[in-house]
């Protein structure tokens, strides 16, 4: 049984808004990564090189089982099996990603390899110590920090490496901005100081936190926009007369989290 923020998140991702994240984003639900390399690259290709940055933290090789904690619709899990060899399972509270992942598995020949389920990461339907690496992948705000880390070490093999990505809270972080994402995307952020005593606390050891902000946060309108003129006829599909304001909430709400967020990703071990 999902919990009211957990409904809540949940209705977002089934909602035509929470449908188009994929669109734009050739299948992933995250962010992307641009340095001087590949400035030109369009938000799905940054999104998918951000994706193998992941992959390239995990410590996860063949034939081992691995967690994909808010897996969206699943295409950083198959790019995961496909590199390493490794199954994962994937859980999703969203209906919507859980089969739209699962049908892409199928599509892919991976099912054998992957397993989506819907359910919430705050309760894995698993036996304790069961799987060889994990990772939140800009998924942990959902949940509660601490609640995560928690299950997630529940399910975890002592030893396995936890990588997630998170958006920091910055000095400037206003607590209008706090209470706005927390009323519209049902999210709470954290600051980077916060990481070494929380992960202390639920049982991980700290390995390292790489602060990517300059490689994802000024870049994030700019690259918007022009996805979301790319997609045009897509997003006048999916949201018909209201397709104009699906596409101005979404400029804006990149915009206010520019501001206020920076991006890191951590890696932790379980103890």
């Amino acid at each position: 049984m999902l919990g009211s923020e957990s409904e809540q998140v949940a209705t977002l991702y089934d909602s035509p808004e929470g449908q188009l994240g994929p669109i734009l984003f050739g299948g992933h639900l995250h962010w992307g990564y641009w340095d001087e390399n590949n400035a030109d690259d369009n938000f799905a290709a940054a999104a998918d090189k951000l994706a193998q940055i992941m992959i390239d933290k995990t410590q996860i090789r063949e034939g081992q089982r691995f967690i994909d904690l808010g897996c969206g619709v699943g295409q950083p899990a198959m790019k995961l099996a496909k590199a390493k060899g490794c199954s994962v399972d994937g859980i999703t509270i969203s209906k919507f990603q859980q089969q739209s992942a699962t049908s892409r598995a199928q599509a892919e020949g991976k099912q054998d390899k992957l397993r989506f389920i819907h359910g919430s990461a705050l309760d894995i339907p698993n036996e304790d110590q069961a799987y060889d690496g994990g990772w939140f992948f800009e998924s942990i705000f959902h949940m509660g920090h601490r609640d995560a880390l928690l299950e997630a070490n529940r399910v975890l093999k002592p030893g396995a490496t936890l990588v997630l990505t998170d958006l920091p809270t910055l000095p400037t972080t206003t607590e209008e901005f706090k209470a706005f994402v927390q009323q519209h995307i049902h999210s709470s952020f954290i600051a980077k100081e916060d990481y070494p005593a929380l992960m202390a606390e639920t049982g991980f050891e700290l390995v390292g936190i790489d602060d990517i902000t300059e490689n994802v946060m000024p870049w994030l309108v700019p690259k918007l926009k022009e996805t979301l003129a790319e997609h045009k006829q897509e997003i006048t599909e999916l949201f018909n007369d209201a397709a104009d304001k699906a596409i101005d909430d979404w400029v804006y709400l990149f915009e206010y989290m520019s501001e206020n967020l920076g991006y890191m990703v951590v890696t932790a071990r379980k103890l």
